[in-house]
């Protein structure tokens, strides 16, 4: 089944913070003074919260805001998960939205422009993990980019055995020949394999709303909502 997918940029929230977060617990503190730390969660795990959003009002868009957030909130009742569009482009290696012409400045036959290049890239290897990629931290890949990847970049990938939509973090990359070597957070979920994309232009996670429904009107008509999100982890074979 078709999961709805979440563009929440429309309702216009104020803040956002998208962050891998984990569970550690610490190990005690040993004879020489160290204190160990054990991370208890797999490697992390996605989480999105999204505060002072700013909509609604009397024109028909404005009206059509507020219904789409409604309509939202009613599709994650119960625990259903989305796909949701992590809208970070700035922090990306790829250039401003625009649509550019043919070298000669003509555009296609029914006037239509195409988009730019973006960052189209790859998997060339899968360095460590399990069988098939599950587990992976580590990917050897091939990128053509419009700006440099220096770290801290998101990617989106569909995991393997039905895990669909899911991103990663960059945490260091490694220039190896013809490509890159980057090293990453939180470990691939489902399996990956050589020749599968990575998409730096969209990345998109499946998650769950963790937060209540919020739905304020002010004077009846403008709205201030927030929302947060766990990664769905629940496992899709079971």
């Amino acid at each position: 089944m078709a999961l709805r997918i979440l563009h929440l940029c429309q309702f216009h929230f104020e803040t956002q913070d998208i962050r891998v977060v984990g569970s550690e617990v610490d190990g005690g503190t040993s004879l020489s003074g160290i204190t160990d730390v054990v991370q208890t969660d797999g490697g992390g795990y996605w989480q999105a919260d999204f505060g002072d959003a700013d909509f609604g009002g009397r024109d028909e868009d404005e009206r059509a805001e507020t219904l789409a957030w409604r309509a939202l909130n009613a599709g994650l009742a119960g625990g259903q998960a989305a796909v949701v569009r992590f809208c970070d482009r700035w922090h990306q290696p790829v250039g401003d939205l625009a649509t550019v012409p043919h070298s000669d400045d003509a555009p296609f036959s029914d006037d239509t422009l195409y988009a730019s290049a973006g960052a189209p890239a790859r998997v060339l290897a899968v360095v460590n993990g399990q069988l098939g990629g599950l587990n992976a931290t580590i990917l050897d890949i091939a990128l053509a980019s419009e700006r440099p990847l220096i770290g801290g970049e998101k990617a989106g990938y569909i995991g393997a055995n039905g895990w669909r939509e899911r991103v990663l973090e960059i945490s260091s990359v490694e220039d190896i020949p013809g490509g890159k070597r980057i090293t990453f957070q939180p470990p691939i979920r489902g399996g990956i394999a050589v020749g599968d994309p990575l998409d730096f232009d969209d990345p998109r996670c499946v998650m769950r709303r963790t937060s209540a429904p919020t739905n304020a009107l002010s004077m009846g008509l403008w709205s201030s909502a927030s929302i947060s999100f766990v990664e769905d982890m629940r496992d899709p074979t079971l």
